[in-house]
């Protein structure tokens, strides 16, 4: 076996990595879920040395397998969570925790995104940090999110690409720090990392980090870029008018257009250039819809998942045949996610809902998110989607790829790698080793699909009723303060 990139999916709740072939196929992946720590609510905070010590952990578990040889491994990719900030001192020492892309004390409404700087995640995080931890942030010499954190750690780079540095200061029209925002603001151009393109090649593996990964020194670091972005390339979603939904810790909705575009109303719809040069695409996003199923599961699930550890069976799978016996539209139980980082809601509950009731209306929720989103993102892009290409940890149950071909009323593409994030992050790696032509070929050769999906009409009609009820719904919540909102 030869020509192996080694990826590190890191993400939101989790690290992943995973290694590829030049073929797109997966020959060895290990994951570790970050410690829980309890928050008050409002805040979502991450040391980032869980991240590296998640990377560390799984990179060596591969390793230590034996299930491939480290002298194959020829480059080093990574995706990210994106809109995760901190700030870091001139020793490279992280100042204060990271504010995750969840963290809401800084704004709450989409209003306050609609500012001077435009829909910025990342300028309200440091601003709270510069209001709030001034003697923190007067030490500052670098404001970094996941990625630049990262390849810190690997080749001592303090670097960054336009797909994670468009939440900071970015420019929309050249793609480099713009020196107004960064006047509008007060935060200096020097303060931000390099920026580098997706596919570039960055440096190498530092002797100490190879030592702590069980690799090879030296190997060739290429920049990956955002966790969405690369999904949609894994998807070969690189086209005007494609679309994609991630279905992961949130439900991501994404549709390539020309370039940025300004949303209408009060909808949150993020422009945000491609890991592809020149692409762009719109983007919409629920916030904690995969959660929404693990919290479930942490906390009204524990004969399920002592049941799933005696049989050696996925505790989601168990939740999902609790699901499967459940009718379309939950007899009426409508759960309603995070929206814009709020308090979820729940609707319409009865003493003869059960546990699959609740189980199967969480599911639903995320899809009619991204049904919502979509029929959003189809209006200002002027397009009509007719076939839809879906990825994420979501898509492994085939009970929810059906429900989202019935909720969506189009073709659904299921995907052979359902971590789209790692699969796009080695592509970008092996493009930028030169091991093809364009991204066009590596996308023929490493790109591949494992199953379709095609509405079922009875079911689409009770969605489509619930469509219209969970849209309204989610949108008056969002026009009205909550009282229990410091509660």
């Amino acid at each position: 076996m030869s020509d192996l990139i080694c990826v590190f999916d890191v993400g939101t709740t989790g690290t992943r990595t995973m290694i590829f072939d030049i073929n797109g196929k997966e020959i060895a992946r290990a994951y570790e879920e970050y410690p829980v720590v309890e928050q008050p609510i409002g805040i979502s905070e991450q040391d980032p040395i869980i991240w590296w010590n998640a990377v560390k952990s799984t990179c060596n578990k591969i390793i230590k397998s034996g299930v491939i040889d480290p002298n194959d491994i020829i480059g080093i990719s990574a995706a990210f969570q994106r809109a995760t900030t901190t700030i870091i001192d001139i020793n490279g020492e992280v100042l204060h925790p990271a504010l995750t892309w969840m963290d809401e004390r800084e704004i709450t409404d989409f209003k306050g995104f609609q500012e001077e700087g435009e829909l910025r995640r990342a300028i309200p995080k440091i601003l709270w940090l510069k209001n709030n931890e001034s003697e923190l942030y007067n030490k500052t010499f670098k404001i970094i999110s996941t990625d630049s954190y990262i390849y810190m750690k690997l080749c001592g780079a303090c670097v960054t690409d336009p797909t994670n540095g468009i939440y900071g200061i970015l420019n929309m029209d050249t793609l480099q720090w713009d020196a107004g925002l960064a006047d509008l603001y007060d935060m200096p151009l020097n303060l931000w990392p390099e920026l580098h393109t997706p596919g570039e090649i960055i440096g190498k593996l530092t002797d100490e980090a190879a030592k702590s990964l069980g690799l090879n020194p030296s190997i060739p670091i290429i920049m990956g870029g955002g966790d969405q972005q690369c999904a949609a390339l894994s998807l070969g979603v690189i086209n005007k008018g494609q679309a994609k939904v991630t279905f992961g810790t949130g439900t991501f909705v994404d549709l390539i257009v020309d370039g940025p575009m300004k949303p209408a109303g009060d909808v949150p719809i993020f422009s945000l250039p491609h890991v592809i040069k020149g692409k762009w695409f719109i983007e919409g996003t629920m916030p904690g819809t995969g959660t929404a199923l693990k919290w479930f599961k942490d906390n009204f699930s524990q004969l399920q998942v002592k049941e799933s550890e005696e049989l050696n069976r996925n505790i989601y799978d168990i939740l999902t045949k609790e699901a499967e016996q459940i009718s379309p539209g939950s007899a009426g139980l409508l759960f309603i996610p995070l929206y814009i980082f709020r308090k979820g809601t729940i609707h319409g509950l009865s003493l003869n809902h059960t546990r699959g009731h609740m189980i199967r209306a969480i599911m639903e929720s995320a899809v009619l998110s991204a049904q919502m989103y979509l029929n959003i993102l189809e209006g200002m892009g002027k397009v009509k989607i007719d076939e839809l290409k879906v990825d994420g940890g979501g898509m492994n149950s085939d009970f929810w790829a059906q429900m989202v071909a019935d909720v969506m009323i189009k073709k659904v593409i299921i995907p052979e790698i359902k971590d789209g994030a790692a699969l796009g992050a080695a592509i970008l790696g092996f493009c930028g080793l030169g091991k093809f032509n364009s991204i066009e070929d590596a996308i023929e050769k490493m790109v591949r699909f494992a199953d379709v999906k095609n509405p079922n009409k009875e079911n689409s009609k009770i969605y489509k009723k619930l469509g219209r009820i969970f849209m309204s719904t989610v949108l008056e919540i969002n026009d009205k303060k909550r009282i229990t909102k410091n509660l």
